[in-house]
């Protein structure tokens, strides 16, 4: 859904100097991800003056963008392992946000530390992204109580299993005993962009066609990245997001061979959903696999995004359809259909008109079908066995 740009302010709640005064710097810890980057982007668009991004390399090519139009971008080096990089990046930093890191595996050690920098630093607001099945309640401590059957968000469905959903949970904990901070935490499901950001699924779609995944027929809750760097910002701008954890979730379930019918009628290009064994896949996708693959995510509410937002979340077609939003990882795979630049400048928003935004906000239950994508299953004894790491 595009906005005007003046209504794009009002839906942050972004109203110049008051917000600036309110918010002050803002870090963008692992500013280069897909969520990350969509959230610099967006902040530069509103012409937020005083923006940081934190990241392992300040000459990656996924930050160029920034050095080649008029925004006016700060670049840090931060790094989770060098500890010593947090002071710097922390200087005069008012709000923080914290994305789902890919690297280092081990990024949640340095998690506690990271908070007493931030607490030295007098850093105000921390607003951090995590997965929906991290913590049971607003109000546990996971650090005390994970792996107990009794606190799991969903007992009986092997959460605990998944490896960065316990990390996310511990940091969680940590982040929700630290009083000092104006904490939001955002539960997300499974990213529309994973289709794009894992290494296996982009040679998959690039070289085969192929989608892959081990979901089982069943029904997948996708978010949309666009949605989850959106009630970010608002979180950064809006007073009342104090000590606050938002559900955001999809508008409806997909099975995944209908993803790859929205694929193919993105890309233009028959995509074929292909159902993999659960060794093709390394230890944290195979178990978000299995998650899928319960069903558990057939019948999910609605979460909180369109009461704190105002508006529906976004549809897997839309997400696909927003490429100007899109980072440089999944404009390159979306370049190998179409061509287009990784340096690509927003378009301008217009404004819509009342009908298209009542269409847009009523536009419930499946949307598409998955009439013509195919599915297979792969023997999997023939199988090369694919790895990924967690993009979230």
């Amino acid at each position: 859904m595009n906005l005007h740009l003046s209504d794009l302010k009002k839906c942050f709640g972004f109203d110049g100097k008051t917000s600036v005064d309110q918010t002050g710097r803002v870090l963008v810890v692992d500013g280069h991800d897909v969520v990350g980057y969509r959230v610099v982007d967006q902040l530069a668009y509103v012409d937020y003056p005083l923006i940081r991004v934190g990241v392992r390399n300040t000459d990656d090519f996924q930050v160029k963008r920034w050095e080649e139009n008029e925004y006016i971008i700060e670049k840090v080096t931060f790094d989770w392992v060098d500890e010593s990089t947090y002071d710097i990046a922390l200087e005069d930093v008012k709000t923080v946000f914290v994305t789902t890191p890919m690297k280092p595996a081990n990024w949640d050690v340095h998690f506690p530390k990271f908070l007493d920098a931030c607490h030295r630093a007098k850093v105000k607001k921390i607003v951090k992204l995590s997965f929906y099945h991290s913590i049971q309640s607003r109000i546990e401590n996971p650090r005390q109580c994970f792996g107990s059957q009794e606190y799991t968000a969903e007992p009986g469905y092997g959460i605990p299993t998944v490896p960065f959903v316990k990390k996310h949970a511990l940091c969680d904990g940590d982040l929700i005993l630290r009083k000092e901070f104006d904490a939001t935490i955002i539960f997300a499901t499974h990213l529309m962009s994973n289709v794009f950001r894992y290494g296996f699924q982009r040679q998959g779609l690039t070289k085969d066609h192929e989608f892959y995944g081990a979901s089982q027929g069943k029904h997948v809750n996708y978010v949309s990245p666009n949605d989850v760097a959106d009630i970010a910002i608002k979180a950064f701008f809006d007073e009342i997001h104090i000590r606050e954890a938002h559900n955001v979730l999809g508008p409806f379930p997909l099975m995944d061979k209908e993803v790859a019918a929205l694929l193919s009628e993105s890309l233009h290009t028959a995509i074929t959903y292909v159902e993999k064994p659960l060794d093709f896949f390394d230890k944290n996708t195979a178990a978000l696999e299995n998650i899928k693959a319960s069903g558990m995510e057939e019948d999910f509410p609605h979460g909180d995004f369109k009461r704190v937002m105002n508006r529906s979340p976004q549809s897997f077609r839309e997400y696909l359809k927003d490429t100007y939003r899109m980072s440089p990882f999944e404009r390159k795979v979306v370049g190998a259909f179409h061509p287009m630049k990784l340096d690509e400048l927003k378009v301008t928003r217009e404004e819509e008109t009342k009908e298209e935004i009542e269409l847009a906000d009523g536009a419930e239950g499946i949307e598409v079908t998955a009439e013509g994508a195919v599915e297979k299953e792969v023997d999997s004894s023939t199988e090369q066995v694919g790895t990924t790491q967690m993009a979230q």
